[in-house]
């Protein structure tokens, strides 16, 4: 035993700088062969806990992620093998810059993220009740005029992201009059939603989408278009003024035998109330249609514009 605890002790002090030379020269040979370096990854960018029944956007869909192993790592890396994420638990609806967290295999060590925060917005789904317009298409059959289109709805549901549903200015349908009918006909009417530019929206859903009118005929008709004068009673409170009245369409085409047309230049709508009013408003009104004629489309849209004096 002394024997070999001599040997081992034997310049002892020659052995052990031999040693830390030996780690040196392994550690320069071993970095010289398989330096560090540093490579940028493209990434997908995900969004986790999205909140329910909400349109979701973000600022960029992808993010690079830059990272650093040795080169034999760094070579054996996929992209697919890297992920990030942005955290979207508890946002409520609205705009939020949201900090990018990734997940990487071992061995690598993130250098950068760019961006390091992405921007989501979050646009609840919401629905609406709207009335709808029917615009006519299409000649009547030689000799017929139309009469009469009735839809089997005239309310439906819009539904789709709030900031594009607050845009929805009207749903409208366009009826094909055949010009080759026997008879009277329904007809499939399909419905979209516009904006005030009269601009389809397609991120909108309509609820039923499809919908059916039936397409009443008449002889002998004649056709005239007149104004639509909205027919006001009562007046508003002390203090406050009626400022403007508008009524869309402003002018819409009556049937009826010619004698009776001839003497119109004007269709009033049904008695519009007003007392109590303080603030602006829009309605939904008939016309008062007069014994023997007819209108494509009986409802208009007043609205009444209210200010305080």
């Amino acid at each position: 035993m002394n024997g070999l605890k001599g040997i081992f002790l034997h310049n002892l002090s020659v052995k052990l700088v031999a040693l830390l030379a030996a780690f040196v020269l392994w550690v320069f040979v071993m970095n010289d062969q398989n330096p560090a370096m540093e490579r940028g990854f493209s990434v997908p960018m995900m969004a986790l806990n999205p909140p329910g029944e909400a349109r979701i956007t973000q600022s960029d869909d992808e993010v690079l992620v830059r990272l650093r192993a040795p080169r034999s790592v760094i070579a054996a890396t996929n992209a697919s093998e890297i992920k990030a994420f942005a955290d979207l638990a508890g946002l409520e609806p609205g705009t939020h810059p949201v900090h990018v967290q990734t997940v990487i295999p071992q061995g690598l060590e993130v250098v950068s993220v760019s961006p390091e925060t992405v921007t989501f917005v979050i646009d609840p789904i919401i629905q609406k009740r709207m009335p709808i317009r029917l615009v006519r298409t299409g000649a009547p059959p030689p000799g017929r005029t139309v009469a009469r289109i009735e839809p089997d709805v005239r309310m439906v549901t819009i539904v789709g992201p709030q900031s594009v549903i607050n845009t929805v200015s009207e749903v409208v349908g366009e009826v094909a009059v055949p010009s080759e009918a026997s008879g009277d006909v329904d007809v499939d009417v399909s419905l979209y939603p516009t904006n005030e530019e009269g601009y389809a929206l397609e991120t909108v859903r309509v609820v039923p989408k499809l919908i059916s009118a039936h397409v009443s005929f008449a002889r002998s008709l004649s056709r005239k278009v007149v104004d639509v004068k909205p027919n006001i009673e009562g007046s508003v409170p002390s203090g406050y003024t009626l400022a403007d009245i508008r009524v869309e369409p402003a002018r819409i085409e009556l049937a009826g035998v010619s004698s009776l047309l001839d003497s119109m230049t004007a269709i009033s709508t049904e008695p519009i109330p007003v007392a109590g009013l303080t603030d602006s408003t829009e309605r939904q009104v008939a016309l008062a249609v007069p014994d023997g004629m007819t209108v494509t489309n009986k409802m208009v849209t007043v609205r009444l514009v209210v200010r305080k004096q």
